[in-house]
């Protein structure tokens, strides 16, 4: 499983070389190296390569932005598959995870893994319209 960095670990206004910025962000020299080649803006006209923190910053939130998949109001998130799916029989059960908001877990139509959605209090009639909700008997409500 890839690990996620962190963009807050290095300073806009900062200059980092491939080494320094690995370091920073607890990645491989390579890791930068091929961040660059993807399209990271450095400085390669002359060696060692410089790279700017906002640089950095804005490379690794366009790539978390780029990996996002927003479900469908149908779909819960499965993590096997990696895509929303819709649950088996559209049942889901509820249980509480902090005081504003909950979590729909069913099982995934494809791989009988367990798929979840995490909603907050205001979306519950929606959902409820969508799928048949039951609560968890370890549940508050």
């Amino acid at each position: 499983m890839a690990k996620r960095v962190n963009p807050m670990a290095v300073k806009t206004n900062t200059t980092y070389d491939v080494f320094e910025a690995a370091r920073e962000l607890n990645v491989t020299p390579a890791t930068i190296r091929n961040w660059i080649k993807d399209g990271m803006e450095a400085m390669t006209s002359s060696k060692p390569y410089l790279i700017l923190g906002s640089a950095i910053r804005e490379y690794l939130r366009s790539k978390k932005a780029a990996a996002r998949r927003p479900l469908k109001d149908e779909q819960l998130f499965c993590p096997s598959c990696r895509t929303g799916r819709k649950p088996v029989g559209m049942k889901v059960t509820l249980s509480a995870v902090s005081p504003k908001t909950d979590i729909l877990k069913g099982v995934c139509q494809r791989c009988d893994g367990t798929a979840t959605r995490m909603i907050s209090h205001e979306q519950h009639q929606t959902f409820a319209s969508i799928f048949r909700i039951s609560a968890e008997p370890n549940s508050k409500d």
